[in-house]
């Protein structure tokens, strides 16, 4: 009974987390540069450096941490719905 919702919570915090850290890296990116460059002016000087893993510096971290949370998160609101 415990093994449907677990996976399922598994699985949406880890897609959760990879498809916003692209986002979020380049958030940080930007806020530890502020300066007049633009968005694509970011954008491209994470891929000019790292190319498309630019985006995905951090990852493995992003999922241990938040993944376990969402995981948790998840669970307790399928156990008290």
């Amino acid at each position: 009974k415990i093994i449907i919702p677990l996976l399922s919570a598994i699985l949406a915090s880890l897609l959760s987390c990879v498809s916003s850290h692209p986002g979020d890296m380049l958030l940080s990116v930007m806020n530890a540069h502020k300066g007049k460059l633009t968005t694509q002016d970011h954008i491209k000087g994470i891929l000019k450096e790292n190319g498309l893993r630019g985006f995905f510096v951090g990852i493995r971290e992003r999922l241990v941490h938040v993944g376990i949370i969402v995981t948790v998160q998840l669970l307790i609101y399928d156990f008290v719905k």
